[in-house]
């Protein structure tokens, strides 16, 4: 969220790492894996942030079109934020609920997915051509 309002991955580490490392104290975690998954998910806010996607339209000559790229970025946003935040919970909560948690579960999910996705979009490509 920080990286997605400030257009920083270093703000949103300045700003909400010691919140993040207090939180991991809380709950019992490992608080130095939380404040890093907080850059992972700084570097993921990166992709879809408006003064980033603004920027990067007028380099290459997408003025005015910055709406329809945050639409193309946000799907491999959503996996990129959502794979390493259940990577994240899978190491996190590895001692204290097993390897088998939901964040195993879900990256297996992803996984079976991108496999599929890309046996289908290689079959398809296949068949046009």
């Amino acid at each position: 969220m920080g990286a997605f309002v400030a257009g920083s991955n270093t703000v949103s580490n300045m700003m909400f790492s010691s919140f993040q490392f207090g939180v991991g104290e809380r709950i019992g975690v490992d608080p130095t894996w939380v404040v890093a998954l907080q850059a992972v998910g700084g570097a993921a806010g990166n992709m879809i942030c408006v003064h980033n996607v603004v920027a990067a339209s007028a380099v290459v000559g997408l003025l005015g079109r910055e709406g329809q790229v945050i639409r193309h970025t946000f799907l491999p946003f959503v996996y990129y934020a959502g794979f390493t935040g259940a990577i994240g919970y899978w190491i996190l909560f590895a001692e204290q609920k097993g390897l088998i948690n939901a964040g195993s579960l879900i990256v297996l999910l992803v996984l079976i997915s991108a496999t599929i996705g890309i046996y289908r979009a290689n079959t398809k490509q296949r068949v046009t051509q």
